[in-house]
């Protein structure tokens, strides 16, 4: 049988136990961002024919797709970024709303092709009774209870910038070189960073953005109609803007609306010239330039890892691989 002394022996080794394994939970922006499309000011791309171009040149010596052909995927994407007192920026879909927040609303209708961005990534915390940081892996939910508060750190970088620093600034190739890339990889994953693929979306197509402050609790951001009507009503206030991406003409710039407050009319005027624009990506003097429109965050992360790995994306143009077809004769 267990006796009193025991008992109380057990009691304090278990409380001592479980206090020393509880971890911290990561933050509130960390938890709930991630998981979702990121928009992004545009930025270049380099246009490469793919292996498909290459071939038919030297078989039909036909042509590339026209742009709008060469990108396959039509996509109505939306993003709410809500803003705490902090500063925090919590990047996901549409919540219930709070007096006295923050938000913007992203809504992006694109023509897109997705791409992948090899990056190498290493996340760790600084702990109170260690000098040395502690890595984390990339999918923790969980940060350790002992870590310095604001210590979480993220470091980002493309391995091909370390390849075309090689190239240029050693002149090595070959075997040896390959042996080199090898044990840069080696050494980056000692030092505890793995090796990501993001899906990036190169396109082209039209942003509406509203910045919004909640007059009233459990105002509805789900849309852009919906938050022009929340705005008549005195439920919220903020402004919109309709942005190009990659679009550009005489007749696309007569149909964009002016930046302008937020209410009904404005909403209806952003939808209306979203439509009229659509109808004239096809038209003979629309310019399409194809450019980075957003990224996919497939892991938990806040705005600073998001901000890295924009960073490290726009440091050297994304390769985006144009498709092409074979010409087909209409029937007689």
């Amino acid at each position: 049988m267990l006796n009193f002394q025991n008992f109380i022996l057990l009691y304090i080794i278990f409380s001592l136990t479980s206090c020393g394994s509880i971890p911290k939970l990561i933050t509130t922006a960390e938890e709930e961002s991630g998981f979702t499309y990121i928009p992004v000011d545009p930025f270049p791309v380099d246009r490469v024919p793919s292996d498909s171009c290459k071939e038919l040149k030297e078989q039909t010596n036909s042509d590339s797709k026209t742009t709008l052909s060469s990108l396959p995927d039509n996509a109505v994407r939306m993003l709410v970024q809500s803003f705490d007192k902090s500063g925090n920026i919590t990047y996901g879909g549409s919540k219930a709303t709070a007096k006295g927040e923050r938000y913007k609303i992203t809504i992006d209708y694109i023509n897109a092709d997705t791409i992948n961005a090899n990056i190498w990534v290493k996340k760790s915390v600084l702990l109170t009774d260690s000098i040395a940081p502690r890595i984390l892996n990339l999918t923790d939910t969980t940060l350790p209870k002992n870590m310095v508060e604001g210590s979480l750190k993220y470091e980002v970088y493309q391995f091909t910038d370390k390849e075309l620093w090689n190239m240029s600034n050693t002149g090595i190739s070959g075997p040896r070189y390959t042996d080199i890339i090898e044990k840069q990889k080696y050494d980056a994953l000692e030092q505890g960073f793995q090796e990501v693929n993001i899906p990036v979306y190169v396109g082209i197509g039209l942003r509406v953005m509203a910045e919004i402050n909640i007059l009233q609790a459990n105002a509805n951001v789900a849309g852009i109609g919906i938050i022009g009507a929340e705005a008549e009503a005195k439920n919220l206030q903020g402004s919109l803007i309709v942005q190009t991406l990659g679009v550009n003409g005489k007749s696309i710039s007569a149909a964009l609306p002016i930046q302008s407050e937020l209410n009904r009319t404005t909403a209806q005027n952003a939808i209306v010239a979203v439509g009229s624009i659509k109808s004239l990506l096809y038209a003979d003097d629309t310019i399409i330039y194809p450019r980075v429109v957003g990224i996919y965050l497939p892991f938990s992360g806040g705005k600073q890892f998001v901000n890295l790995i924009v960073s490290e994306l726009s440091k050297k143009r994304v390769e985006w691989h144009t498709p092409c077809i074979v010409p087909t004769s209409k029937p007689a």
